[in-house]
């Protein structure tokens, strides 16, 4: 049968030219777009070194008209971080909550991004720049992050101080890999380019860290609040972990509502707590992710409308011009599904046929690294993923543009058919 489709196929080969070149073009137009939701797909499935969920940020402010500007470091410890503890510590003893921690630097879903430059010791030559997060003992629990390799079982407040100048540092995957080649690093020493006589000792090595859902892995460091943090009036990024739970859509409204009248501690207050869901979304919207699936999705769309009207159309002129065949099809014996299977093996066809130079033009468009790479590589694995999935849509859309036409021709009566012929 395929055969004799494909002389059918070839002898009608004027006629179906217009639908081929169609085929072609839609083809590789929408492997173009399942390339770029592959993409965003594939970075999103993608770990992303911690568990954000049932995590809150909350944001804690000064009031103005307590706030006195502090230049002694005694008085900023006295006035300042030990009132700011005192809050963090009635947080702790709020119903419900896991854990609390704090951070500067670099925060997840958040444009606020720290940088600094490493490098082994003794080889300044080769510097490496990794996203910096000053954090306390408890945000490794808080955010639940992986280990690869680590010297402590559960990090400590007393396992989070300097030892002879040398600072423990927790460092992922990729900065380890940057420096030494390998993760297998636990002790290894190295330093920071800007200030040569910071020294790190690492004591942990995380699994590969990114800043959001859609981002790619980065190079971190992770290390104890710096001096100078604790000189200054600043107030950290704070994080509670709810447990799964107390952990309901009415939590934030309560926590605020209680924890403020609770909370009399100057100068400080306060001023929100949304969840990291909500910061999530926030950061897609920022980085114009939920427009790009959108507008991809909807260009898709377009595409595949066009496509299936192309088919609609063509088959519904063909099987009106081919009914007397039909007729004969159908007084020689052969089945309404036989009829049906005929026409939907000949669109299939078709569009393998298409395949094969869509298949050749995106190849080098892919080769040309024309594709969209901010999410993820163009590897070889994602353009035979691509095609094949943009092959089984465009299969998908043919054989409903055929079957529309072609279930209406397999009801005909022969007899009435060949009268007409």
């Amino acid at each position: 049968m395929i055969k004799n489709i494909l002389t059918q196929i070839w002898n009608q080969r004027r006629t179906n030219s217009w639908l081929f070149a169609e085929l072609v073009i839609v083809f590789v137009l929408l492997w173009f777009c399942v390339d770029v939701l592959y993409g965003l797909v594939f970075a999103r499935i993608q770990p992303k070194g911690y568990d954000q969920e049932h995590v809150y940020k909350i944001t804690v402010n000064s009031r103005e008209d307590q706030f006195v500007k502090m230049q002694n470091a005694d008085s900023i410890s006295l006035y300042w971080w030990k009132p700011l503890f005192e809050v963090i510590k009635n947080f702790k003893q709020y119903p419900g909550i896991e854990s609390v921690c704090t951070s500067f630097g670099t925060d997840a879903y958040s444009n606020s991004t720290t940088f600094q430059g490493y490098h082994i010791d003794g080889d300044t030559s080769n510097v490496f720049v990794s996203n910096i997060r000053y954090i306390d003992a408890e945000y490794i629990n808080t955010f639940r992050i992986p280990m690869l390799h680590s010297i402590h079982k559960n990090l400590k407040d007393g396992d989070w101080n300097a030892i002879n100048n040398v600072n423990p540092a927790i460092v992922s995957a990729e900065l380890a890999d940057s420096l030494w080649g390998t993760t297998n690093v636990l002790g290894k020493k190295f330093s920071d380019y800007y200030s040569p006589n910071l020294h790190y000792k690492v004591i942990a090595v995380s699994a590969p860290q990114k800043n959001s859902d859609y981002n790619r892995y980065e190079p971190y460091i992770m290390t104890p609040y710096p001096e100078i943090a604790n000189k200054s009036q600043a107030i950290p990024s704070i994080y509670i972990r709810v447990k799964a739970d107390a952990d309901n859509n009415d939590f934030a409204n309560s926590f605020i509502k209680t924890m403020s009248a609770r909370i009399h501690i100057a100068p400080f207050y306060i001023f929100d707590i949304e969840s990291m869901k909500y910061y999530k979304q926030l950061d897609d919207a920022r980085q114009g992710v939920t427009q790009e699936v959108n507008n991809t999705i909807l260009m898709m769309s377009f595409f595949a409308f066009n496509v299936f009207l192309g088919l609609l159309g063509t088959f519904w002129f063909r099987t009106n011009s081919r009914r007397g065949e039909i007729a004969i099809r159908m007084a020689m014996g052969s089945s309404r599904k036989q009829i049906a299977v005929h026409f939907l093996t000949e669109g299939v066809l078709l569009l393998a046929i298409a395949f094969l130079p869509a298949a050749i033009i995106a190849f080098n468009i892919w080769n040309a690294d024309l594709t969209v790479t901010m999410h993820a590589d163009a590897t070889v694995l994602r353009l035979i993923m691509t095609l094949i999935i943009t092959f089984i849509l465009m299969a998908f859309i043919t054989l409903i543009g055929i079957w529309i036409p072609s279930n209406k021709a397999m009801h005909i009566l022969p007899a009435e058919a060949l009268h007409e012929e």
